[in-house]
């Protein structure tokens, strides 16, 4: 079994540090735009804070991840 970490990396397909790291490939932004649209009408988006409820993100983010993946599989 792997650590936290890559658990949640299996499942999401970046860690929130993959937001920092200028390495990772970034979204062309069309697909990021398509993917916001779509957690913004999901039921899972905190509102308030632009979070996923399933995997914590802020979306406006990890959408812009090339290799990020909905948790949902929405994406």
């Amino acid at each position: 079994m792997g650590s936290r970490w890559e658990e949640y990396k299996k499942k999401n397909g970046v860690t929130p540090l993959d937001a920092l790291n200028p390495n990772t490939k970034r979204a062309p932004e069309e697909v990021a735009t398509a993917r916001y649209d779509i957690c913004l009408n999901c039921e899972e988006l905190i509102s308030l804070t632009k979070q996923c409820k399933q995997c914590g993100c802020f979306m406006a983010a990890k959408t812009r991840l090339l290799s990020a993946k909905c948790p949902l599989g929405k994406w």
